[in-house]
């Protein structure tokens, strides 16, 4: 099963926590930034409604932090836990580990070699081979057939592309 690795830890700490985490075998990971208050520092605290006023308190009296997080095989977790444990003995950081049921990648960006070359299609308007009435006659051309159908009738004829190629 893959794990979802998640540390936090303070600005000024990260190097210490990215080090770890390569020294573990880690060899990609993302990284969030954000401001948060610990429950031990919000302890006593009480806000006022208004919005202006929580978020003044919260960029007053927040840490700066950042979010590790990359995903990696169950069976390493506990060894980069250690290896982060002892990088960061004497710091505050948080690890969450978040079990992944399916990991689905979309490489949308990559161009995907077309398997059939796209299809022209041409429109003329003529008198229909079948119905003789003047319409919209659809032509559609790939690499070895034609198909010219009427959208008047729908009567279709269909052909066979041969060819040679040129040498050279």
């Amino acid at each position: 099963m893959k794990i979802h690795l998640q540390v936090f830890v303070e600005t000024e700490n990260l190097g210490k926590a990215v080090n770890a985490l390569t020294d573990a075998g880690i060899t990609g990971f993302y990284i969030l930034e954000y401001r948060g208050i610990s429950p031990q520092d919000w302890k006593g605290f009480t806000i006022n409604e208004d919005p202006k006023s929580a978020i003044g308190l919260i960029k007053d009296y927040s840490t700066e932090a950042v979010l590790i997080s990359s995903i990696v095989d169950e069976k390493k977790v506990d060894a980069i836990v250690e290896l982060l444990r002892e990088a960061l003995k004497d710091e505050r950081y948080t690890v969450l580990e978040v079990p992944i049921r399916r990991i689905i990648v979309n490489y949308a960006y990559q161009e995907k070699p077309e398997k059939k070359p796209k299809a022209w299609i041409i429109e003329n308007e003529v008198p229909c081979f079948y119905c003789g009435e003047k319409a919209i006659q659809r032509i559609q051309i790939d690499r070895k057939t034609a198909k010219v159908w009427c959208t008047n009738c729908g009567a279709a004829r269909y052909y066979l592309l041969k060819g040679e190629k040129p040498e050279g």
